[in-house]
């Protein structure tokens, strides 16, 4: 039996590609713009962020160590870019990229640039090192991403003097995930959340179960971590995800749901009727503000933006008129609220144009003139 498998072995060695020949990686999936990209089609990286341009939806993330030397040293770095309705996860909350600290360990699905995206450079050297999928459809912290898929780490050994942890998985495994083989290194800089404040390493205990942050160690090239933050009870996490929640629902509301045309009735002179489906991933109490509006037949105000979410000057440029329909879209695809809306506008603008992002203010929500850098620039990009 055992020079019958070892046959099998070599026939099949023998019978793969030809000598140097290389192994031929699946392509990607390009999306096309104005339709959402299928999740399932994603791949999957991991790594530390290391520079954010929060403005543009961009950062750029030192990729997990898969114990080459070379790749860790000489690597260029991965520039990432949000998709218009790439979703954003931070502490088991909504977020933008902004929320996210210098250090954070992210867990991202990313596909390869929309049709006619060049607005991330290839890299000029080393190119092989570096995923020619770079654009995030979810980008979400430890954290969120372990609670998502069920999975939270056992304390297996603790020693705050010897400065590691040790932990394994427990519930269900995550896909792609860390499988907590290797000591994780603590020190004086590791928090410790329970319940609605701070806690003591001595307070962690064997059998315990937990979640974890991780950040960059000196081992990183080895798949090594450090911990940057322990949750030592469900309360604790609960906390942290409100604290973050608050921030997401403030920022939407001052700078606007995003979403993107559908379809424009063309009704003579300068009026129409628009359809926008709304990005997914906020938070349900804002799509509940959104329903109460659409139920009242409330007005509303549209100001088209960039594919970064960028505006140019909404609290100028905006359009307003009453919701005459909205259409609530079951088994949605990944990025897509499940929410479409119907409004009625005296002027249209070419921003509104099917395909073309938007930002959407609900009643009672501020007007704000943002700052300069947080607006966008280029007139040109409404044509593109």
């Amino acid at each position: 039996m055992i020079r019958i498998a070892c046959a099998c072995v070599l026939l099949c060695v023998i019978a793969g590609p030809a000598a140097g020949q290389k192994k031929k990686i699946p392509e990607g999936f390009v999306p096309t713009p104005g339709q959402f990209a299928p999740f399932e089609k994603a791949k999957y990286y991991a790594g530390e962020i290391i520079q954010i341009d929060h403005v543009n939806r961009r950062a750029v993330i030192l990729l997990d160590g898969d114990y080459n030397a070379g790749r860790y040293s000489g690597a260029p770095p991965f520039k990432i870019a949000m998709l218009p309705y790439g979703v954003i996860r931070y502490r088991g909350a909504p977020a933008e990229i902004r929320d996210f600290p210098i250090g954070t360990h992210v867990h991202g699905h990313f596909h390869l640039p929309p049709e006619g995206d060049t607005s991330i450079p290839k890299p000029t050297h080393q190119a092989f090192y570096v995923p020619k999928e770079n654009h995030a459809i979810l980008l979400e912290d430890d954290l969120s991403f372990y609670q998502r898929n069920g999975q939270t780490w056992k304390v297996e050994e603790m020693d705050s003097k010897k400065g590691m942890i040790k932990v394994s998985p427990a519930g269900k495994k995550a896909p792609h995930g860390w499988d907590g083989k290797e000591q994780i290194t603590i020190d004086d800089s590791t928090r410790y959340w329970k319940g609605r404040g701070v806690a003591e390493s001595k307070t962690v205990t064997v059998g315990q179960e937990i979640q974890l942050a991780l950040t960059w160690g000196p081992l990183w090239q080895n798949k090594q971590f450090h911990v940057a933050d322990i949750w030592l009870d469900e309360e604790s996490q609960q906390v942290a995800a409100e604290l973050q929640r608050q921030v997401h629902i403030r920022h939407q509301k001052l700078r606007w749901l995003a979403g993107q045309v559908d379809k424009v009735d063309h009704q003579g002179k300068t009026k129409g009727v628009v359809y926008v489906t709304l990005f997914g991933g906020m938070d349900a109490s804002l799509y509940e503000e959104v329903r109460q509006a659409a139920e009242k037949g409330q007005g509303i105000d549209i100001a088209a933006s960039e594919k970064t979410l960028l505006t140019w000057r909404p609290e100028y440029d905006k359009k307003g008129g009453p919701i005459i329909a909205i259409k609530e879209i079951k088994d949605p695809p990944f990025g897509h609220s499940g929410i479409q809306l119907k409004i009625q506008l005296a002027e249209l603008l070419e921003g509104f144009r099917p395909g073309r992002v938007v930002r959407v203010r609900f009643p009672g929500w501020p007007t704000p003139l943002l700052p300069t850098g947080e607006r966008a620039k280029s007139i040109n990009a409404r044509l593109k």
